[in-house]
């Protein structure tokens, strides 16, 4: 948490809230004011393996996840990461029925593209390759949405591994963080804005668009960047 408030990060963090306050785990208590400032996400209570077990349980899973982190955060949680990246048809439909917003899958892309399904959304990639990927995502021109999504564990920094450690990860934040070309948002932040974006048509003026959303977009015209605001439009010349 530290490491990523020095250099203007926001984390998205997903826990298992029936493991809140066991050994080497974080105390219940703990969660509101240790994340404030960043997303607090679900990730089942107890982390099975949710392809193997029934749709009952995979709602309870997920479901009482959910409801005990956002009882402790006084804010409704809306995102998942699959335990073990697993997943299926059965998990997914699980998940809308629950009103998931976004659920983060394992699969690395190895890119910087938009999520093509918020319920399988699979990350730029693990944070030990982030480094390689790093020069490409900051030479990318500035003319279309890029997103350079990189998730992993906390703990598995401690082994000190050359792309696997604290050494590294602090090297790795002094490259992406403290721009002021980059937007460090959550993940609940890209999806909403993602969803922002398919949800826009076209508005009653001659030839226009209008944003229906609460969240202010930003279309390219050309050189130039056009605010669409948020519950408003604009006329495309």
């Amino acid at each position: 948490m530290e490491l990523l408030g020095r250099h203007g990060v926001c984390g998205t963090f997903h826990l298992n809230s029936g493991r809140l306050g066991q050994p080497n785990y974080i105390d219940p208590e703990e969660v509101a004011s240790l994340y404030a400032g960043h997303e607090v996400s679900a990730h089942s209570v107890s982390h099975p393996y949710v392809d193997s077990i029934s749709m009952a349980e995979i709602a309870t899973e997920v479901g009482d996840d959910r409801t005990a982190l956002s009882q402790l955060l006084g804010w409704d949680v809306r995102g998942h990461a699959y335990p073990f990246g697993a997943r299926n048809a059965t998990i997914i439909e699980v998940l809308a029925e629950l009103g998931i917003a976004y659920a983060r899958t394992a699969d690395q892309t190895r890119d910087f593209r938009l999520p093509a399904d918020l319920l399988a959304w699979n990350p730029s990639c693990h944070h030990s390759a982030a480094g390689e990927l790093a020069d490409g995502f900051l030479a990318l021109p500035d003319h279309s949405p890029a997103l350079f999504f990189i998730y992993g564990h906390s703990w598995e920094l401690d082994s000190e591994e050359p792309t696997n450690g604290w050494v590294y990860m602090e090297a790795l934040m002094q490259r992406l963080g403290g721009r002021s070309d980059i937007w460090y948002a959550t993940a609940i932040e890209v999806a909403d804005y993602v969803r922002a974006i398919q949800a826009v048509k076209p508005a009653r003026v001659e030839n226009g668009l209008h944003n229906s959303s609460r969240t202010d977009l930003w279309l390219r015209a050309g050189q130039k960047s056009i605010r669409l605001p948020a519950g408003g439009s604009v006329v495309r010349h």
